[in-house]
């Protein structure tokens, strides 16, 4: 037997794939973030590359693309036929042109004489939009999850210590039955008068008795020896090595039967609703 699948715990199984998904989605957007610039009119892709990483060779680097009206990155064996709203975009923001050690020098000497240009204002845009809405992403799943996580906790808690309460009731219940049935003499008798406390997070339970009206035992004043063969009988009756017995003591005029409660594998599958 096993606990049935909680509402809460259900949600959380179905929403922790989504909040995981999107996080690794946000981290990808995040590690791959792509500078775009728009393509002018009749330029090819070799023009386009030189324009902005410097070298014409960079047209075919896995960090150049060409990204169409949908933004989507073109495959490079269309790059011979470049359409009207396309963009050329730098991914990874690596816009160093690679180029052979004998050309640096020459290079660099050209790049003197060039202005420096700022990035226009475009690319800067789209860099902000992409890592202010992932980000915005990413908080609301954590936002979500969060507060499911932590109402599954206490929705396991919760149904963890009812099962355990409901197994302390049914001990104590059939303790209390055994430990009279010899007492009785007249049907509907009450000889004994009894209690419970239970403190389930500590695996404490005592089952307090004392004499019903007209009766003296039981007590451990006079009737010492008798008590304690009494409540060995029946824990030796019920024969339940999940509850230990500590020694007897007196209580306000209570005989106290104080047990130490061990959590077993088949509570664990102790059938349990809980309340949320």
């Amino acid at each position: 037997m096993s606990c049935e699948l909680r509402p809460i715990r259900a949600i959380c199984r179905c929403v922790l794939p989504f909040v995981f998904i999107m996080g690794i989605e946000a981290s990808t957007a995040f590690a791959e973030q792509v500078v775009c610039h728009p393509v002018r009119g009749g330029e090819t892709a070799t023009q386009l590359a030189r324009r902005i990483t410097g070298d014409a060779r960079n047209t075919y680097q896995p960090w150049f693309q060409l990204m169409d009206q949908s933004s989507r990155f073109v495959p490079k064996s269309q790059y011979d036929r470049i359409r009207r709203g396309w963009r050329a975009c730098i991914v990874k923001e690596t816009s160093r042109p690679v180029v052979r050690p004998a050309e640096i020098q020459r290079e660099s000497i050209e790049a003197r004489d060039l202005p420096l240009a700022s990035p226009p204002a475009e690319t800067a845009g789209i860099s902000r939009s992409v890592g202010a809405g992932d980000l915005l992403w990413v908080w609301l799943g954590v936002a979500v999850i969060l507060p499911l996580f932590g109402w599954s906790i206490v929705d396991d808690y919760v149904a963890r210590r009812n099962a355990v309460l409901i197994v302390m009731r049914h001990f104590a219940h059939r303790f209390v039955s055994e430990f009279e049935r010899p007492l009785v003499q007249v049907p509907a008798e009450h000889p004994l008068r009894s209690r419970l406390r239970l403190r389930p997070a500590r695996g404490r339970v005592e089952i307090l008795l004392a004499p019903g009206p007209g009766r003296r035992y039981p007590n451990l004043s006079d009737h010492k020896k008798n008590a304690e063969y009494d409540v060995a009988r029946v824990v030796r009756l019920l024969a339940d090595d999940s509850f230990v017995r500590d020694p007897l003591y007196t209580r306000a005029g209570w005989v106290v039967v104080p047990f130490r409660f061990k959590m077993r594998q088949n509570h664990a599958g102790f059938p349990c609703r809980s309340s949320f």
